[in-house]
């Protein structure tokens, strides 16, 4: 048994909208469980795009996270919070095609 087998793991969505501007260079945004000050996941994601982009990931965290919130640390260690992006709990699986009441 590996030592990551050990750990349960549960799926939860990165979701936003990217900020309009020059696509420079990559963000590391981290996944934090505010409830324990932890990081539990990360996402790279380009620091703007030309034109809106929308974004959905999946990122498996740790079963035994809580709340989440999603960022950046500054120069002095202090998480910010990222306001164009949010982490759904538990990841929202959107149907693949038609949906809607069946009948009989």
């Amino acid at each position: 048994m590996s030592y990551t087998a050990s750990f349960a793991a549960m799926e939860v969505s990165v979701r936003g909208v990217l900020p309009i501007g020059d696509t420079t260079e990559n963000v590391t945004y981290f996944i934090l469980d505010s409830a324990k000050n932890t990081i539990v996941g990360q996402v790279i994601l380009p620091k703007a795009a030309k034109q809106s982009l929308a974004v959905s990931l999946t990122v498996k965290v740790p079963s035994t996270a809580g709340s989440f919130a999603i960022g950046t640390f500054d120069d002095g260690g202090n998480f910010q919070a990222a306001s164009f992006l949010r982490v759904e709990n538990p990841a929202v699986h959107r149907p693949a095609g038609a949906a809607g009441p069946s009948g009989r």
